[in-house]
């Protein structure tokens, strides 16, 4: 007697379980990396990043800075802040 062959759902559940492993993996991978990559600030810095802040504020409030380079500098320092 000839044996019976997989059916198509089952091959399909097979491979849709081997993606979700595999972006499983994937994803770990990417968040240990992030990890990593982040370590602990120090207070000092924060506290610098902070001070940068006011003093950027303070500038565009008296008119030294135009708004475009405002924007700019307040998306960078935004980036650099560490909010837990």
């Amino acid at each position: 007697m000839a044996r019976q062959r997989t059916t198509f759902g089952k091959l399909q559940r097979a491979t849709e379980k081997r993606e979700r492993a595999q972006a499983k993996q994937e994803k770990r991978a990417a968040r240990a990396a992030q990890d990593t990559d982040e370590g602990p600030e120090p207070a000092a810095d924060q506290e610098a990043v902070l001070q940068a802040f006011a003093d950027l504020h303070a500038a565009y409030e008296d008119g030294r800075i135009p708004q475009d380079e405002f924007e700019s500098r307040k998306a960078l320092l935004s980036s650099q802040m560490k909010i837990d």
